[in-house]
């Protein structure tokens, strides 16, 4: 099995990430920001995956998810006990240091290397948030991609959002990045939506994980986060979550 050495990406390594990511992507321009890279060096120097450490998200341009929750209608005179998963939308990871633009190399690597990759990276990332505690919140964050379908559409986002915004998600994303998300927010609903009111299809994808990231799932668990029960507003993945002190005392 091949080592990984983790160091600060430089900008000779942008286009192989812009590449995995599917969009540019720029080196840290703010103080406690990383983009890291695992690297392999035998038999010569291969980035093997990424990621990007980020101190706080949404001061700026707010983080929009929806919350996952619940409602029960019940008429005990009726015999009516009828339990509903809703969806509400709202900004609750606002100020959240996140782990995000999380991207590795898969293709003929063993899943073995791959897992080392991804765990030798969010090992360092927290120790750099240790070495620098104060400049990070008190949660930490990370969104994982949900369920597409054979043509790389959300059926979530057919089943919900295409309904309030029309333009195609995947040409918004590639002019702003993830923050496009954000920006349509602005025109979806803001009351509380049942998701049984949704597509079958739709209602299937909430807080489920597209195939190709159950290992970054794994790996994300594996350090200590936690599903949310907060979904992406794009394709419903869920956002995995942990406090930062409870993160830093484990072994």
């Amino acid at each position: 099995m091949s080592p990984c050495t983790i160091r600060a990406a430089t900008r000779t390594d942008l286009p192989t990430l812009a590449d995995w990511l599917g969009r540019s992507i720029d080196l840290p321009s703010t103080a406690h920001e990383h983009l890291l890279v695992a690297e392999s060096n035998n038999p010569s120097p291969t980035l093997r995956a990424t990621l990007r450490l980020v101190p706080a998200i949404g001061l700026q341009l707010p983080r929009v998810s929806y919350h996952v929750g619940c409602t029960v209608h019940a008429a005990a005179e009726l015999g009516l006990f009828h339990r509903q998963r809703t969806l509400l939308l709202g900004h609750d990871h606002t100020g959240a240091s996140e782990l995000t633009d999380i991207c590795w190399l898969q293709g003929d690597v063993p899943l073995a290397e791959q897992a080392l990759a991804l765990r030798r990276l969010l090992d360092h990332a927290l120790s750099v948030l240790r070495q620098a505690r104060p400049h990070y919140a008190d949660r930490l964050i990370a969104e994982l991609p949900g369920p597409r379908d054979a043509a790389g559409q959300s059926p979530f986002w057919l089943g919900l959002g295409r309904h309030f915004y029309r333009g195609d998600p995947a040409a918004a994303a590639a002019g702003h990045g993830p923050a496009w998300r954000s920006h349509a927010a602005s025109l979806l609903p803001r009351h509380p939506i049942y998701a049984s009111s949704l597509p079958p299809a739709a209602e299937a994808a909430i807080a489920q994980v597209a195939t190709p990231a159950l290992l970054l799932r794994d790996a994300l668990e594996d350090v200590g986060l936690r599903y949310s029960h907060h979904v992406n507003v794009e394709d419903a993945g869920p956002i995995l979550e942990a406090a930062v002190d409870d993160l830093l005392r484990q072994p």
